[in-house]
């Protein structure tokens, strides 16, 4: 039996809710995924091996869908994808969906106002992910979320040619000092100890990178890209800085280790000229499209004996997916976005030979060899991303990457290297 005081309750919120319902209308947003149609512009910097073949694949299927909704991939080299996707963020002009490589680009990105808040959808279905805590550094800015996290890559390896090896009696290296023993034995043969084409920066700072790991530990690094407890010029970053070029001084790299890019030094690797090449997994993610001549032998970046840090590694969620505040069909995005963090989309991406963030997607679906590094990241310590993804622009992608190449012409000094990043960070 209702009484008459029930009613009167009931009939107070009726009032009450029709009262605050335009302030619910007004903290929510304006689209959602099943408002979705018309056209997509979606950006990514992938082109080529299991990444362009992903992209490729995750489109047409969406496409064939015919749910009313259709992208348009437009992909973008990696050497001028950064350049290209901040001008059309600042100038108003931006894609619907947009794939970069979170960290500093999200925080620098969201603090212009230029990302779309996704924290409600990432609350909502971030138990669909592997390594959520990742994902979300990756995408978060004060306290929200801005992005989905799409990709992990390893960086903590080396490739090898066990043909090569086998030719010079060299056993897999083990250490960093057996490493550097086989790296005599092959140059003292007459053969390329590793290749490398470092023209862009990047690939020499890989290198920088996999020493800063070992000799200071990724607390440390963080603390002096914090600028909260240590310092760039401190002695372990002056340290690794001398350990990438005292291999330079070695004569251990190819010959055009400081004006060949990345696609060279890999052609020089894959054609039996090289016997290592250190790149992140990435390169593995193409063998199923365009299979290796030879049997690509992986083992883990060797260890120092001398390392504070021997389980310390680099790697990270690389590629992220974020709608810009200035998409023209940000309903459609939304769409494609969900449907990408699909147990279906997730096997495509995985099947490709990507390490796809979704739980479960390698293990059912990844190539054997992505499952195998894929297996690897969880028994690190501790991983640093890239490092150009936690610095600002200026510091990373220009102090750390040019001065990793005038380390190795020996246009500077270790000592110079370190203080020219802090230098900047400070300016920052």
């Amino acid at each position: 039996m209702v009484t008459q005081e029930r009613k009167q309750a009931s009939l107070l919120l009726v009032g009450i809710i029709a009262l605050l319902a335009p302030v619910f209308a007004l903290a929510t947003p304006a689209w959602s995924a099943a408002q979705a149609s018309g056209e997509v512009a979606l950006w990514t910097e992938f082109t080529q091996g299991g990444e362009g073949a992903g992209i490729e694949e995750l489109v047409e299927t969406w496409n064939a869908m015919d749910n009313g909704v259709t992208v348009n991939h437009r992909p973008i080299g990696n050497e001028e994808f950064f350049t290209v996707i901040r001008t059309a963020l600042a100038g108003g002009e931006p894609p619907d969906l947009l794939q970069y490589e979170g960290y500093q680009q999200t925080r620098d990105f969201a603090a212009a106002g230029q990302l779309t808040d996704l924290t409600e959808w990432w609350n909502a279905n971030q138990d669909r992910f592997a390594l959520p805590e990742a994902g979300a550094r990756a995408c978060t800015y004060e306290g929200k979320v801005y992005c989905v996290p799409y990709t992990y890559h390893t960086g903590w390896q080396i490739y090898y040619n066990p043909e090569i090896l086998e030719a010079n009696g060299i056993a897999v290296p083990g250490t960093y000092e057996e490493f550097m023993s086989a790296l005599d034995t092959l140059k003292n043969n007459g053969v390329t100890p590793i290749a490398l084409g470092a023209v862009d920066g990047w690939p020499a700072e890989h290198w920088y990178m996999a020493f800063l790991v070992q000799r200071c530990g990724v607390a440390t690094v963080y603390q002096a890209i914090e600028q909260n407890g240590a310092s760039f010029t401190d002695p372990c970053f002056v340290q690794a800085a001398a350990d990438l070029q005292s291999l330079a001084e070695g004569g251990y790299f190819s010959a055009g280790a400081t004006g060949d890019d990345y696609g060279t030094s890999q052609a020089v690797f894959l054609s039996g000229q090289a016997a290592f090449f250190q790149t992140g997994s990435w390169f593995a993610s193409g063998w199923e499209e365009t299979p290796p001549t030879f049997d690509v032998g992986i083992m883990p970046f060797p260890r120092m004996a001398d390392s504070a840090f021997p389980q310390d590694v680099t790697g990270a969620v690389t590629h992220v997916f974020g709608i810009p505040t200035g998409a023209q069909n940000p309903e459609g995005a939304m769409a494609m976005l969900e449907w990408m963090a699909s147990e279906e989309a997730a096997a495509i991406w995985a099947r490709n030979g990507n390490m796809s963030l979704i739980e479960g997607a390698v293990e059912a679906n990844a190539p054997e060899v992505i499952q195998e590094l894929w297996a690897t990241v969880g028994t690190a310590a501790a991983a640093l991303p890239w490092i150009e993804n936690e610095l600002p622009p200026g510091v990373g992608e220009d102090k750390v990457y040019s001065g990793s190449v005038a380390l190795l012409t020996g246009d500077m000094t270790p000592e110079e290297f370190s203080q020219s990043i802090q230098d900047a960070l400070e300016a920052a």
